[in-house]
Parts: structure tokens; sequence; C-alpha cells
């Protein structure tokens, strides 16, 4: 006579608890990863407002008068980060080098652009 206990097929309380926390495990990994890419994301999002700062600054000073293209800061705040900028420019005959620092998280983060203008 067979035992009908060894004859039942399935997992056992044991197997079923070991793939659980197997799941858990890899779960909790990838929630780590989620967690890196969004902040990821995130400064991704605030170096390319950075830049456009930057390139806005350049954009102006192209289209203003030779004379009035000289160094400065200024601070602009976008969707509630705050951005110090600051050019500089060096004359060289009939050309500037202007160089465009923009800042962030007090000086932690920042890009530089740089331009030659050339007064014709």
């Amino acid at each position: 006579m067979k035992n009908p206990i060894k004859d039942k097929k399935g997992f056992t309380l044991l197997e079923v608890m070991i793939s659980v926390i197997i799941l858990s495990v890899a779960l909790l990994a990838l929630a780590g990863l989620q967690i890196i890419s969004i902040r990821g994301n995130a400064f991704g999002g605030t170096m390319t407002e950075a830049i456009t700062i930057a390139r806005d600054k350049i954009e102006d000073l192209k289209r203003d008068d030779w004379d009035n293209v000289v160094a400065g800061n200024d601070t602009q705040v976008v969707r509630g980060i705050s951005y110090a900028r600051n050019w500089q420019t060096q004359t060289a005959g009939n050309t500037k080098e202007v160089t465009v620092t923009v800042s962030w998280d007090n000086g932690t983060h920042q890009v530089s652009l740089a331009t030659t203008l050339v007064d014709y």
C-alpha cells in the first residue's frame, strides 16, 4: 500500500519560504536601483537647466553692444533651485573671451561655458 502523504505533488512550506526570501532580496535590490535612477535623472535635469541658464546669458551678451559686455553676476531661481550665474570677460584686441559659470547647491555643483566675441 502506498503512503498517501508521499504521493502528493506540490511544494513544501520550506520551499515556498525560500522562494519568497529570494524574491524579497531581488525586489529590494531593484528598489535601491530605482532610487539611484531617480536621483540621477533629477541631477541631469538640474544640470540641463544650469546649461540653459548659461547659454541664455551668452546669447544676451552676444546681442549686447561691444562696450557693454563686461563681467557681472546674478541669481536665478528655477523650480525652487537657486542658480548663481557669474560671467567673466577678457579682452584681447578686437576679441573678448567670455566665460559664464552657473553654480547651485551653494557652489557644490557648477557648469561653465565659454565663447569668443569679435568686434567687427
